[in-house]
């Protein structure tokens, strides 16, 4: 078998087959936003609106995964975000949010970096009895409105008072700032930490942070061997590389970096993986990096596939966006 064979068609490859979900921005309160419909592809039509990244929970393993979802127009996109956040994802699919949904937001300003999010008592419902949830809770938030140049920091009240804790290992009494490394180890072992992208049943790319040891080489390919091995046994998680694919080359040359990959026995079967959910996986990990923005798959010397944090859709410059999910339209309420 020519050793391009599985990789031939992803001249240009575009992120897909994740879920897709389009929602209307109701005339109503943000938490009693809903989704409403399914949309075919990702290939988002409407060319205004704001990409925003909501954070939610995996059913299975307790993974904080990124969401990016479009928002339609609106002069108040973190009030309009921290609704999608509340509203939570479909209630039929792999994702949750610890935020219960009955949850309303009485303020929020933002000072000096600070967003102050004032939320009603039904956000510390149960919470005190379930720490896990607690925490899910306060992460997704404070993850979620940390992506605005303006908020540096979050700080929690509860129906317009600060309180010390949400539960007994829950600390909201200060400002809290965003994870740096998202699903991490809880034991931290001397050497450098990195970022990687598995699989999730199918359906979503999780960040996992893992420490790789004192670097020995250029530290963005140890990323690219680490992908290779897998995330090793997390439950609900899979690789997206097989691991009897080996590095042959690597380099980063202006912005993109060169992978070149022997497939071994994966050549053989070309059902043995999913190529597109490899290759958008090496850019999400890759892209942790700030000097790399692209990344270009070789198979033994020869270029099969190419993607870019910038990717042409209609003639339109859009960014690749992880777990990308559908459009909202219409005007806040």
């Amino acid at each position: 078998m020519n050793p391009i064979g599985v990789w031939g068609r992803f001249a240009l490859v575009i992120l897909t087959g994740f879920l897709v979900v389009a929602s209307g921005c109701a005339d109503k309160a943000p938490s009693a936003l809903s989704a409403e419909g399914v949309m075919a592809d990702n290939n988002i039509q409407d060319a205004e609106g704001t990409v925003i990244t909501l954070y939610y929970i995996t059913r299975q393993g307790g993974y904080m995964v990124p969401v990016s979802q479009k928002l339609c127009t609106t002069d108040r996109p973190v009030r309009l975000t921290l609704g999608r956040l509340i509203g939570g994802p479909d209630a039929d699919g792999d994702l949750i949010s610890p935020i219960p949904p009955e949850t309303r937001v009485r303020d929020l300003y933002i000072r000096d970096g600070t967003a102050y999010v004032d939320l009603s008592c039904k956000f510390i419902s149960d919470m005190e009895a379930d720490s896990r949830y607690a925490r899910w809770a306060v992460e997704t938030l404070v993850q979620t409105l940390s992506q605005f140049d303006d908020i540096d920091r979050v700080q929690i009240l509860i129906s317009g008072k600060v309180r010390e804790k949400l539960a007994e290992d829950v600390e909201i009494g200060e400002p809290l700032e965003p994870k740096r490394w998202l699903n991490a180890p809880t034991d931290e072992p001397d050497g450098q930490m990195i970022l990687l992208y598995f699989d999730y049943q199918g359906q979503y790319l999780v960040p996992i942070s893992r420490y790789v040891g004192i670097p020995t080489e250029s530290l963005s390919q140890m990323a690219i061997e680490e992908l290779i091995k897998g995330p090793q046994e997390m439950v609900a998680l899979d690789p997206v590389v097989p691991d009897n694919v080996r590095i042959l080359d690597y380099r980063v040359e202006q912005g993109t970096a060169y992978v070149d990959l022997d497939l071994g026995e994966a050549e053989k079967d070309a059902d043995n993986w999913d190529e597109s959910r490899a290759l958008c996986s090496m850019l999400f990990t890759l892209m942790e990096f700030p000097h790399i923005q692209n990344v270009q798959l070789l198979v033994q010397g020869q270029i099969v596939g190419y993607l870019s944090g910038q990717v042409d859709l209609n003639n339109t410059c859009r960014s690749t966006e992880v777990n990308l999910m559908g459009t909202q339209r219409g005007g806040e309420g």
